[in-house]
């Protein structure tokens, strides 16, 4: 069952919330606190958090910093400020949508059911194999190949190219790297990707694979 942690200081608002999600099928954790909202995190690991800005204990903003920086959870935001400016701060925390208060039931229940269906997306998209141009990269075997050659690849390395190649041509950022590269770790250092994307870049072209390029200051991107 899918499960969807709920996070809001207005205990009514998440009683409300977990019926309505409740009748549509969904496993709901609560918490009324940022603190909370961290622990419940890490012991249900829920497929999508819906979490509030104004939180006691802990704000909402930082419980967003902190399980982005572990995890790739869909968070859905709510807030009761408007504008552009704090749309962009919202996704620039770690969000991956929000929504502002009040809001509509329907809507609440569309943006969840969106972020659910673009994560399966995603994960489908990662567990089949990949063709960019003679690199092959295979995550249900962990094999990478160019022109059928085999690439010698840590475990690590592989977990990057695999990101990588799951989205050709796009940027990454160094979070969304770090995080596939690293997904047990709540910290890792971005030292740690600097030196495995040396590794991994000198061994794709070796193989004459396509070309792992550093944007700078924004992230990276494969072909």
């Amino acid at each position: 069952m899918t499960s969807v942690l709920v996070v809001d200081d207005d205990r009514a608002l998440v009683g409300m919330v977990a019926a309505l999600l409740g009748e549509d099928g969904y496993d709901i954790v609560t918490a009324y606190d940022g603190e909370t909202a961290l622990r419940r995190h890490a012991d249900e690991n829920p497929d999508l958090v819906v979490l509030d800005r104004n939180l006691p204990k802990l704000s909402g903003d930082e419980v967003c910093r902190r399980i982005r920086a572990s995890s790739s959870t869909p968070i859905l935001m709510l807030t009761g400020e408007k504008g552009a400016d704090e749309r962009a701060r919202l996704l620039d925390l770690g969000a991956d949508d929000y929504l502002e208060k009040p809001f509509h039931t329907k809507e609440l229940r569309a943006r969840i059911r969106a972020l659910l269906r673009r994560t399966a997306q995603q994960a489908a998209r990662m567990q089949s194999a990949t063709l960019v141009g003679g690199l092959r990269v295979d995550p249900r075997t962990h094999a990478a190949s160019v022109d059928g050659t085999t690439l010698d690849l840590t475990p690590t390395e592989f977990r990057l190219l695999a990101a990588l190649a799951a989205r050709p041509g796009e940027v990454l950022d160094r979070r969304a790297l770090l995080r596939a590269g690293w997904p047990e770790e709540r910290d890792p250092d971005p030292e740690w990707l600097k030196a495995h994307l040396a590794r991994l870049r000198s061994k794709l072209d070796l193989a004459g694979a396509p070309a792992l390029a550093n944007v700078r200051g924004v992230g990276y991107r494969l072909g």
